[in-house]
């Protein structure tokens, strides 16, 4: 009977895919070889340096959803101005409707950003291990470089009378 592990499905088609004479059900366990299809069958690896070159856009990937996502976050635009101008928030006050610009701009945004995080779902499916952790280096070195150099509060934002961020209790009031 045909175990239901990614390594006899990468025997029958070399990671991508659902095919490959499984009865069904999803793999369970990683493949630990350097033979991965990544998104379409134009990009399947041969050689270990082409998979190098794979995992290398895979972290790529990664680093650039993790920009993707501080930008759109914090992106601010004035009424009036063109998109780069970074003073009034995307999303408005309770009280005013973003311009049609505003809204086309942040949808943009919103699906390059979505189709990045699809994307990446799809690589850490290909059960190959060396692409998870790929994924998992590549959002962490992407969150160190966006997303942990915002400016933190100096209020500590009270839930319930407990302080929500971990340095409120070393803060003096």
């Amino acid at each position: 009977a045909p175990s239901h592990t990614c390594e006899h499905r990468d025997r029958m088609d070399h990671g991508g895919g659902m095919g490959g004479g499984m009865s069904g059900g999803m793999p369970v366990a990683f493949v630990w070889n350097t033979r991965v299809t990544l998104f379409h069958a134009a990009w399947e690896t041969e050689t270990t340096f082409t998979y190098l070159c794979a995992l290398l856009g895979v972290f790529a990937l990664c680093i650039l959803q993790e920009r993707l996502f501080y930008f759109r976050t914090s992106y601010t635009i004035s009424p009036g101005h063109t998109p780069g101008d970074l003073t009034t928030p995307i999303l408005p006050r309770l009280h005013k409707v973003p311009e049609l610009q505003q809204r086309v701009f942040g949808t943009v945004l919103y699906g390059l950003n979505l189709s990045s995080s699809y994307l990446i779902m799809l690589a850490v499916m290909t059960c190959n291990g060396g692409v998870f952790i790929t994924v998992v280096a590549g959002l962490s070195a992407g969150h160190f470089l966006y997303k942990s150099t915002r400016p933190m509060s100096t209020h500590a934002t009270r839930f319930r009378g407990e302080a929500q961020s971990s340095e409120a209790c070393c803060v003096e009031d």
